[in-house]
């Protein structure tokens, strides 16, 4: 997502994830075809190598190559950038050197290599246990969602429980890429999706017994609403981040995740069908705590991934005058030129910027 520009920064991340079900359905057919894990397991590693060399043409991060000071690098990236968007090396070229050379910059730059790596972890420590925990609930309940609650009966085939699965999973990527794009924006779409999953989780005790059809309809429907709620957390936490711990964010959200999506199936192995009712209960009320606190972080709607010199310039921000010159700069420069540059700071703003 660090390659695209704020204007599709979700459509990239929901692309990938829309991919995601054309694997999952792939899959299914790949174990129909199979009927043996082992040999199901060599198809999926033998699919997946095909892949890998896929990732040696993909270009370094931008923002990242900025944060280090890899200027070289960083100005062949954008050059590659400008010349697939059809500029020329005069329309972008004078407004990175500005950049690069803004003292501003430089301060903050200088500002912050001057904390240390303990000081910036634990200035987003809340931050870091807040994603972690959307993280945790979410794929809890995914799992507990896609894998467990249609599973509870022999109402419709496995396989085609998958497959319906994975259309419904793509149609709530598509629905959450249209809404995080509204007034709505990233957090409140999160907790309206959030709190239609709440609802199912608490319905399906009631109907598993005496009506597993519905069952497996109310399912299917949270399974839409929690992987809409998945899709905009792959969009939504990164952007909450500087570039420096944007990694480690990312890293700290995918390991909560998982642990989230391996304890799920574990609490339906070992607890007993009379007290199973209770999991539901417990993941709604998480759900319903979850999207509480979501409520107290910020909108990055129509915000780029910011930097760390970003970050150190809303902290310390004394010279508002100043700051208001540059933004005004910034609004002449672009309505002078189209520039597609990949990354943007408070003074250069980006329209468009995919390879």
């Amino acid at each position: 997502m660090e390659l695209t520009s704020s204007s599709h920064t979700s459509l990239a991340g929901n692309l990938a994830l829309i991919g995601f079900t054309f694997g999952e359905a792939l899959v299914t057919i790949f174990a129909y075809l199979a009927r043996d894990w082992l040999l199901l397991k060599w198809i999926i590693s033998g699919y997946f190598a095909l892949v890998l060399p896929y990732l040696y043409f993909v270009p370094e991060s931008p923002y990242w190559l900025f944060s280090r000071k890899n200027y070289i690098q960083l100005e062949h990236c954008l050059n590659k950038i400008a010349t697939r968007n059809g500029r020329t090396h005069d329309q972008w070229y004078p407004y990175y050197i500005q950049l690069i050379q803004d003292p501003d910059i430089a301060a903050r730059q200088a500002k912050h290599a001057a904390r240390t790596t303990k000081e910036k972890f634990l200035k987003h420590v809340p931050l870091l246990i807040l994603c972690g925990l959307i993280g945790f609930v979410t794929m809890l309940l995914y799992i507990k969602i896609s894998y467990g609650l249609s599973a509870m009966n022999d109402a419709v085939s496995p396989y085609w429980n998958t497959i319906i699965g994975a259309a419904v999973e793509g149609i709530g990527y598509l629905s959450v890429s249209i809404l995080i794009t509204t007034p709505l924006g990233r957090k409140y779409t999160l907790m309206i999706y959030l709190l239609f999953t709440s609802i199912c989780v608490l319905i399906i005790p009631f109907t598993t017994k005496p009506l597993p059809i519905v069952t497996v309809v109310i399912s299917q429907i949270g399974k839409l609403t929690i992987s809409g709620a998945v899709s905009i957390t792959w969009v939504y936490v990164p952007e909450m981040f500087p570039t420096s711990m944007r990694g480690l964010a990312n890293g700290v959200f995918v390991f909560v995740g998982r642990c989230g999506a391996i304890i799920a199936p574990i609490i339906d192995a070992a607890v007993s069908e009379e007290k199973l009712k209770i999991t539901f209960y417990v993941y709604a009320c998480l759900t319903i705590i979850l999207t509480g606190s979501i409520y107290f972080l910020a909108e990055t709607r129509n915000r780029s991934f910011h930097t760390d010199e970003d970050e150190e310039k809303s902290e310390n921000d004394d010279k508002p005058q100043a700051d208001n010159d540059n933004e005004n700069k910034n609004e002449i420069a672009m309505k002078c030129m189209r520039i597609p540059t990949i990354f943007r700071s408070n003074r250069i703003d980006t329209l468009q910027s995919a390879f």
